[in-house]
């Protein structure tokens, strides 16, 4: 491994009780840091990438016509910056040089993340924190965004990924965030892990230096340390950033930590896989938690020779193996080298970093085969992929099973706010609850191209060794195969197998289709499959925090008429003329229903893909009821409906009937047509139905002489509770919706997870007391392995008035908050 040499301090200089020789030997070591990080960070990089690293700071200095990324009047200057004979190299294109600055808009810039490290890829974004001090105007804040996205821009035709955090470090200490949860560096979720973060991994690329890796207060009180030196002059403030220390470190923020590196597991499953673990190796020592950046802060004030690689991952690797070790978790041991492994080979092209790796692999003892498996990744087919998931999968939830019980023993409150957890818990709800219809998807980031040249559906009945359902196998029927590569995936309903391989797209427009089934033809097969491509697209569309804090209703749809059950079948050929007479909804004098089976397939607005089939007599009913029950009021329509008909008969008579129905219930729940409307009744299968659509949003089937009754009962319970409650369900979640009287008091209504409802009326006291109480009290009883492994945390809201009108947003969110502030 690469390490930095920090040479012995002279006996004079380490023997001085003197702040500034104390100071100065410091500033000397962290610039050594700093230069040691910038070296590996350049080496073997492409030019472009050195150039963007390089100007980075001077495109942040400068604001003039010659440089990328001008905007006139955008917040300009870092401190005490100027330009290095690099940068005046890369500048030289943009000659005359531009004159230096007067106005200083930022403190400094700084990378951070792995940038430098053994992790360190082409694959790598620059995470920047640009840190400022003053506050922006509404309009400066405006241009200045407009700049950073036309750097980003600048970058990103360069094939350099880059992401700015504005970072105020007074906020920061005050916890006073300037945006919610969708940014990870200014959520409350990881305050003091993101200090450690950024303390450990920061390299200095202009302004400020930073003040806490430079301050040598020992057991002493870390501010009062600082308020000393500045008191007595030996210390200027200005010329340093300081985000604080870790002495207000909460055992609370384990838990909001644990839920963002489960969040970033989504996306970098990797990297989430290793923090989520040093979390949980932080716990262990609590309350002396052993942070990476203290062990770091420590070697560089040291006066005796260092030799370190002060590499934030090696750092957390080693970290992370001595506590599994310790516990005697040798496969999850295993696991996390494998993840650490492939975050740092991925995309890799740099030799001393490979040959780091080469000698770790050499230390862990493992196979060419593994190593070989592990670098070609990149080619993984569906079973490798599916395995491989699921252990990062494991690997993540039991570090959050751990963390929670964590939690519990020390009997804490999540620090996280409540408009922090709704939206985390929602994400992770959509990406690992594991519910019935839901598709399982493979994360792209672990597989990229799953795709097959053959795919076999099998339908088998039940037999002693089988279950009854559909199997996928990679290949075509009695066709020679690769046991190693051979993958079979079982499911009970057709809908749900080919969704599954569409989806995680396993099946693509070049894909041969096989089939071995004595109730399906093969042309048909193809053709919903042709039809599912042709109108429902596969690609996930960006999952934004605005669509969160929707129920997770219908974005797009799909219906499959008689695609297993086809009734017309048995029918005679029908003229023309017999088919426009015949009664759709009922075959004959024996009353059959013409749809024998309805199958669904849906994505909703959290991106699940959900499947449900239904067979029999009522199915249309029953599918009609589920699309009610997802299509919530006054929301948008579907930005997508399909019916199609795969009957041998009547096909376009039942899918237009079918559509009309479908078209009909989406209207009604949407609002485009009046909700007290005549109940609309008819002839199915010899019985009369009619549908009833009520404040629930259920669409009922009923006999007609039970209508009354029902509509009277349904008046009655849902009397005074607002009706924008109802618009804001999710079912599988607990939601309480605070409602503010105008004497002090506040109604709680309250939907458990199949949208039932309480009223708790005139309530008084603190709503954060009895949030923590309400939370505290779901931890306690939920506390089976499945409730460890769920995401369906007790939900708050708030109701807000404002001109006769209601609007429902998170409790204490920014609109919360910002709606309190101007009333």
């Amino acid at each position: 491994m690469k390490e930095l040499i920090l040479p012995k301090i002279s006996q004079n200089l380490a023997s001085s009780s003197l702040f500034q020789d104390q100071l100065s030997y410091i500033k000397h070591r962290v610039d050594m840091l700093d230069q040691f990080r910038i070296h590996n960070t350049l080496r073997n990089h492409s030019e472009a990438f050195q150039s963007v690293f390089s100007l980075l700071p001077a495109l942040l200095h400068y604001n003039i016509p010659s440089l990328p990324a001008y905007v006139e009047n955008a917040p300009k200057g870092i401190f005490n910056f100027n330009l290095s004979a690099t940068q005046k190299a890369h500048l030289s294109t943009y000659f005359p040089l531009p004159e230096d600055t007067k106005n200083i808009a930022f403190d400094g810039l700084y990378v951070m993340g792995s940038i430098g490290s053994i992790t360190q890829t082409c694959l790598s974004d620059l995470d920047l924190w640009l840190c400022h001090s003053q506050s922006f105007s509404s309009e400066e804040s405006e241009l200045l965004q407009k700049k950073l996205s036309l750097i980003r821009q600048w970058a990103k035709q360069q094939g350099i990924d880059v992401n700015f955090y504005l970072m105020n470090p007074n906020r920061f200490k005050a916890k006073n965030y300037s945006s919610d949860v969708c940014d990870e560096h200014n959520g409350s979720a990881q305050h003091f892990f993101l200090l450690d973060e950024f303390y450990r991994s920061a390299i200095r690329l202009a302004g400020k230096r930073i003040l806490w890796l430079h301050m040598n207060n020992g057991e002493q009180d870390y501010e009062q340390y600082v308020q000393k030196a500045v008191s007595l002059g030996q210390l200027n403030p200005a010329e340093w950033i300081d985000f604080g220390d870790f002495s207000a470190l909460a055992i609370d923020e384990y838990f909001g930590a644990s839920l963002w590196q489960l969040y970033k597991g989504i996306e970098s499953p990797y990297k989430s896989a290793i923090k989520i673990l040093l979390l949980e190796s932080y716990a262990e020592t609590y309350p002396e938690t052993h942070l990476i950046s203290k062990k770091f802060k420590q070697l560089l004030l040291s006066t005796a020779e260092v030799r370190y690689h002060f590499d934030p991952y090696l750092a957390m690797l080693e970290q992370v193996t001595t506590y599994l070790e310790n516990r005697k978790e040798f496969v999850r041991l295993d696991r996390l080298r494998s993840c650490f492994y492939i975050k740092a080979y991925d995309g890799q092209h740099d030799s001393w970093r490979k040959e780091a790796l080469r000698e770790l692999v050499t230390q862990w003892q493992w196979s060419e085969r593994e190593i070989q498996c592990l670098n070609n990744c990149r080619q993984w087919k569906v079973k490798k992929a599916m395995t491989h998931q699921q252990m990062i999968v494991e690997q993540l939830l039991q570090s959050y099973r751990n963390l929670i019980q964590f939690a519990r023993k020390f009997h804490i409150d999540p620090s996280i706010l409540p408009q922090d957890t709704d939206i985390l818990m929602r994400k992770l709800y959509s990406a690992f609850e594991v519910v019935p219809g839901k598709v399982p998807l493979i994360n792209q980031n672990i597989a990229r191209n799953l795709a097959e040249d053959e795919v076999t559906f099998i339908e088998v009945n039940e037999g002693v060794s089988t279950k009854a359902g559909w199997y996928l196998i990679n290949h075509a029927p009695l066709s020679s195969y690769d046991s190693t590569t051979r993958h079979v995936q079982y499911q009970r309903t057709l809908i749900k197998s080919v969704a599954w391989a569409y989806f995680n797209r396993v099946i693509t427009a070049s894909t041969q289709i096989h089939l071995v089934s004595q109730s399906l033809q093969l042309s048909t097969l193809r053709q919903f499959i042709t039809d599912l491509r042709l109108s429902f697209p596969v690609a996930t569309p960006v999952l934004k925090d605005d669509d969160l804090y929707h129920p997770n209703e219908i974005r797009n749809l799909i219906v499959a008429i008689n695609l297993i059950q086809d009734p017309t079948k048995a029918l005679p050929s029908l003229s023309k003329m017999e088919m426009a007479q015949l009664d759709l909804f009922n075959l004959g004098s024996s009353e059959q229903g013409m749809i024998g089976s309805v199958s669904i397939i849906y994505r909703n607005m959290w991106n699940e893909i959900m499947t449900q089939h239904f067979e029999g007599n009522d199915a249309i009913l029953k599918s009609l009821k589920l699309i009610s029950n997802k299509i919530y009021r006054n929301s948008a329509p579907p930005q997508s409906v399909n019916v199609f008909c795969y009957s041998h008969q009547l096909k376009n008579e039942l899918q237009n009937a079918v559509m009309s129905l479908v078209n009909r219930c989406i209207t009604v729940q949407t609002g485009s047509i009046f909700q007290r409307q005549q109940a609309q009744t008819f002839k199915m299968a010899g019985k009369k139905w009619q549908l009833i659509f009520n404040k629930h949003n259920n669409l009922q089937n009923i006999v007609a002489d039970e209508f009354n009754d029902l509509n009277d009962e349904l008046s009655e319970f849902t009397g005074n509770i607002p009706k924008e409650i109802y618009d804001f369900a999710s079912e599988g979640f607990l939601q309480f919706f605070f409602d503010d009287n105008a004497d002090g008091s506040f109604n709680v209504y309250v939907l458990d997870k199949n949208n039932q409802t309480e009223c708790y009326c005139n309530c008084v006291g603190d709503k954060e007391n009895k949030i923590r109480r309400i939370s505290r009290s779901y931890s306690d009883t939920e506390n089976t392995k499945e409730s460890l492994n769920s995401f369906n945390f007790p939900q708050f809201y708030q109701l807000l008035k404002q001109n006769d009108t209601i609007k429902i947003v998170p409790f204490k969110s920014k609109q919360h908050r910002e709606f309190l502030e101007q009333h």
